[in-house]
């Protein structure tokens, strides 16, 4: 799935901040842009120009009227989908909102040389499914998002759709606090289910004991059972041709980091069928937390009542079981503070991060897998303000002002994690990634990394670059590699 091309460009900027005036214009007239405004003090569009450039990408026509980087990706008369990372309006401890989101400054230029490439024929999409709670509109406000693509449909021909893909939303309920669900089919398309059967990493895995905090476990269990593994897709994702996918670089409690293959979580409309964890401890063969516990077997079985369709009086009761017992660690502490796999012992979230870039990548339009892709994709990394420590949606934020592109999504990740000061090894998602991209042996050794216009190898890269990023605490002194420090070539056993 991933023997694309593993190019990975590394531009290193002097920002640690955005420009602040929608909808970004450049700071002066490229030769390949039409005549618009210009805005001086737009300093990050040069820079996302310069590391699409890094690449090689049209490097004959770079310069002139004709460049055009992005064709290779996108054609005349494709639908091409952008999915920023607009998880949540808002940082839930008043941080830095940008920290989590995308800011939109990342996006104007991707527009530009996506308009460049369609040539005025076809359809651009922009989208993502947030956070149940998150308020669309105004994350969509605060990201510069909402402005961006105002002025964007006044100025040029092609239709410019700009869509919450959520098939549920939040709602409170009296119960336990707990957020209630309501419909909002926001895809004007609808949506469709892809069955992945055979190709999807749970095949092996008991369905009873798959489990996502936020969605009734009986339908999660429906949705990985018989031989099905059904995920359900906003049909306009699958309308698409071509994704230009544009995450933060952030820490994540669950899956280490959250970057490309993380990103296409937001491209699915149903949550019940993405497993976050698999209950129990792991020496009853789970990932839930790590050593065995009566309390927290019993307040997960009180938890799965509260999100079943079970009688509200019930649900009230299981609430105040399940609260009791959380608070009885303040009394008698637990063996370990893991909760719903928190921690970097997650065998889960990597399976269904696979899953869904399977199905991404090869359903077609109707739904239906493919043998070949059926996508193709590019990627470009918001790294000037960053995301460490408690991520993904509260994390502390840092400025390593750095962009990050390529056309692989497994090969930026790997780069931009150990970038971050991590070893890949221990990520599954990635580790399982690389397994897929070179085979046994060096993991590295087909990813190919041009730092501020140098080639280097991965680990000549990695010797040379550590971010310093704090890991999640639950991933702490296992997932820093030393700075310097390359990587051995030979395969070692992950320690999760």
């Amino acid at each position: 799935m991933w023997r694309e091309d593993a190019k990975v460009a590394v531009s290193f900027t002097d920002q640690r901040g955005y420009p602040s005036r929608p909808p970004f214009h450049p700071p002066e007239l490229y030769p390949e842009l039409p005549a618009s405004p210009v805005d001086p003090e737009n300093r990050l569009y040069p820079w996302v120009r310069q590391t699409l450039h890094q690449l090689g990408l049209d490097e004959e026509n770079f310069g002139t009227p004709d460049w055009n980087p992005l064709g290779h990706v996108v054609r005349p008369g494709m639908t091409v989908l952008i999915k920023p990372n607009t998880v949540r309006h808002n940082h839930p401890d008043g941080k830095d909102v940008f920290s989590i989101v995308t800011h939109a400054s990342l996006i104007r230029p991707m527009l530009d040389y996506v308009c460049i490439a369609l040539r005025g024929e076809g359809r651009i999409l922009v989208g993502d499914s947030q956070m149940v709670d998150s308020r669309f509109e105004e994350a969509w406000r605060v990201t510069g998002l909402a402005p961006l693509l105002e002025w964007y449909r006044q100025h040029t021909t092609l239709p410019i759709e700009g869509l919450d893909l959520r098939e549920v939303r939040a709602v409170r309920t009296w119960c336990g606090g707990k957020w209630g669900r309501e419909k909002v089919q926001q895809d004007p398309r609808g949506y469709q289910v892809v069955d992945l059967g055979a190709r999807s990493n749970y095949r092996e895995i008991d369905p009873k004991r798959l489990r996502i905090g936020i969605a009734n476990p009986r339908k999660t269990c429906e949705c990985h059972s018989d031989g099905r593994h059904e995920y359900l897709f906003p049909k306009s994702v699958l309308a698409a041709d071509a994704i230009i996918s544009i995450p933060k670089l952030k820490t994540h409690r669950r899956a280490g980091v959250t970057l490309s293959i993380k990103g296409f979580f937001g491209l699915v409309a149903g949550r019940d069928a993405l497993p976050h964890y698999q209950t129990g401890s792991v020496e009853e063969g789970g990932d839930e937390y790590i050593h065995p516990s009566l309390r927290k077997r019993l307040y997960s079985r009180f938890h799965d009542v509260v999100l079943t369709d079970a009688p509200n009086p019930l649900k009230l009761l299981s609430a105040l079981g399940r609260n009791a017992i959380w608070w009885s660690r303040k009394v008698v502490p637990f063996k370990d503070n893991i909760v719903e796999a928190m921690w970097y012992g997650n065998d889960t979230i990597w399976r269904t991060l696979h899953d869904i870039a399977h199905a991404l990548f090869y359903t077609d339009k109707n739904g239906r897998l493919c043998e070949t892709p059926q996508r193709s994709h590019f990627c470009l990394i918001d790294g000037i303000i960053g995301g460490q420590r408690n991520g993904p949606v509260n994390p502390d934020p840092i400025t390593p002002g750095v962009l990050l592109a390529g056309a692989n999504p497994v090969a930026i990740d790997a780069v931009a994690a150990s970038l971050m000061g991590f070893d890949v090894r221990v990520i599954p998602t990635i580790r399982n990634g690389l397994s897929q991209l070179s085979g046994a042996g060096d993991f590295f050794q087909d990813i190919e990394v041009v730092d501020d216009g140098r080639p280097l190898s991965m680990n000549e890269f990695l010797a040379a670059r550590h971010l310093n990023y704090e890991p999640h605490p639950q991933w702490r002194g296992r997932l820093e590699r030393p700075v310097g420090a390359p990587l051995p070539a030979e395969e070692a056993p992950c320690p999760c």
